[in-house]
C-alpha cells in the first residue's frame, strides 16, 4: 500500500501545477486508459490545463472514456519521429500504469532531458523509479485502484465519468474479474465506484460485445494457428502482417485475443506472436497462475505481471516461437520437478 506521506507529496505536487501532461505506455490497455481518463477528469476539474500525450494509439473500445482523445507521438509498428509540441510548457507530468522508459517511446528522452517534476502511478513489479514522487503498489490489481486512493485521501470528488473511467481500470486488468488478483479490496473498490455512477452491464457491452468486423475476422485467423504443446498445457498462437492486411484490422485488435485459447481446459500459460511492420515480433504472454509469465518476459526484456507479461523479439516468427517454447518447457520442467 502507499504511505500517505507518498499521498500527500502527488497531492503537493499537483496542487502547485497549471499545466499538466499525462501519458501512460505504448499499447494502452484498460487499466492505462482508465487511469489516464480519471487524471485527466480529476485535474480539469480542479482548474488546471491537462494534455493528454501517448506513445500509441487508444484502442476505439477506450475512446469512450476520454473527453479529449490522446495526442499520439508515434506508433510502435513504425519508424515515426515523436512529435512535443507544447509539452516544454508543461510543470507537472504524470506517467500512469508504468514506471519504466522502455515501455514510454519518444517522450522518454523528453521525460530524462527536461526539469519538470514527473508523478508516477503504477502497480508493477518491475519499475526503474523514474518519478520524482511515486505511488507504487505492486499489490494493487491495477493502476486504478491508487489513482481512486489518491482521490480519496485528497478528497477529490469521483464523478460518474471518473467512476465508469476506474471500473473500466479495474475491471480489464483482473479480466472481468476471473484473474486471481481479483480481491476483496478490487471488489469494495468497484462497490464504492458503482456508487459513485458506474455502470458495469454498459461498460462490459462496450468493451467485450462491440467488435468491429475486422477485428473478429482478426481473431478468427488467430484461432486458426493455435498450436498445443507440452500435453497441452501450452498454447502457441500467431498473426503476421499478411493477416492483418487480409482482415483490415489494426495492431490495437489484438488485445486481450490471447486469452481465447485460455477457455480450453489444459491451458496453463499461452503465448501470441504478432509480427509487426519492422520485423520484430510482439509477444503477449498468460498464465493461469501455475507459471511465472513474468520471469519469461524479462528473460527477453520485458515485464509485467505473473500472469500478465509481454515482450518484444526479433523475427523470424518460427525462431521467436521457439526460444519462448524453450522458456516454458523450462519452466513447466521445474514446477514438474524434473
Amino acid at each position: 500500500m502507499v504511505n500517505s506521506s507518498d499521498f500527500q507529496k502527488a497531492v503537493d505536487s499537483i496542487n502547485k501545477s497549471s499545466n499538466v501532461l499525462i501519458t501512460t505506455h505504448t499499447k494502452p490497455d484498460g487499466d492505462a486508459c482508465g487511469s489516464a481518463a480519471a487524471m485527466y477528469e480529476t485535474l480539469t476539474r480542479l482548474g488546471k490545463k491537462c494534455k493528454l500525450l501517448f506513445p500509441s494509439p487508444v484502442p476505439a473500445w477506450y475512446e469512450f472514456l476520454f473527453t479529449e482523445k490522446p495526442q499520439v507521438i508515434a506508433d510502435d509498428t513504425a519508424a515515426e519521429k515523436p512529435k512535443l509540441e507544447g509539452a516544454g510548457e508543461v510543470d507537472l507530468i504524470v506517467v500512469v500504469d508504468t514506471n519504466t522508459y522502455k515501455q514510454l517511446p519518444g517522450i522518454e528522452t523528453f521525460l530524462k532531458d527536461n526539469d519538470k517534476p514527473t508523478l508516477v502511478i503504477d502497480h508493477h513489479a518491475t519499475g526503474q523509479s523514474i518519478g520524482d514522487v511515486e505511488l507504487t503498489d505492486s499489490s494493487a490489481a491495477a493502476a486504478g485502484l491508487i489513482v481512486l486512493d489518491l482521490l480519496k485521501f485528497a478528497d477529490w470528488p469521483v464523478t460518474k465519468k471518473i467512476a465508469n473511467a476506474l471500473f473500466v481500470a479495474v475491471a480489464t486488468d483482473t479480466g472481468w474479474f476471473h484473474f486471481s488478483n481479483t480481491n476483496s479490496r478490487v471488489y469494495e473498490a468497484c462497490a464504492e465506484l458503482i456508487t459513485a455512477g458506474a455502470s458495469p452491464t454498459s461498460l462490459y457491452r462496450q468493451l467485450y460485445q462491440n467488435f468491429s468486423q475486422e477485428r473478429f475476422r482478426l481473431m478468427v485467423s488467430m484461432l486458426s494457428t493455435i498450436e498445443f504443446f507440452l500435453n497441452g498445457r501450452y498454447a502457441a498462437q500467431q498473426l503476421t502482417q499478411k493477416d492483418f492486411e487480409h482482415t483490415g484490422a489494426g495492431h490495437e485488435d489484438t488485445e486481450n485475443l490471447i486469452d481465447q485459447c485460455q477457455r480450453v481446459s489444459s491451458v496453463e500459460a499461452a503465448a501470441l506472436f504478432v509480427e509487426l511492420k519492422d520485423g520484430r515480433i510482439r509477444c503477449s504472454l498468460r498464465s493461469r497462475n501455475t507459471i511465472d509469465v513474468c520471469k519469461i518476459a524479462q528473460q527477453f526484456g520485458g515485464g509485467g505481471h505473473k500472469m500478465a507479461a509481454g515482450t518484444y523479439l526479433n523475427g523470424p516468427l518460427e525462431e521467436a516461437k521457439k526460444q519462448v517454447f524453450e522458456a516454458f518447457k523450462e519452466q513447466f520442467e521445474q514446477l514438474d520437478g524434473k
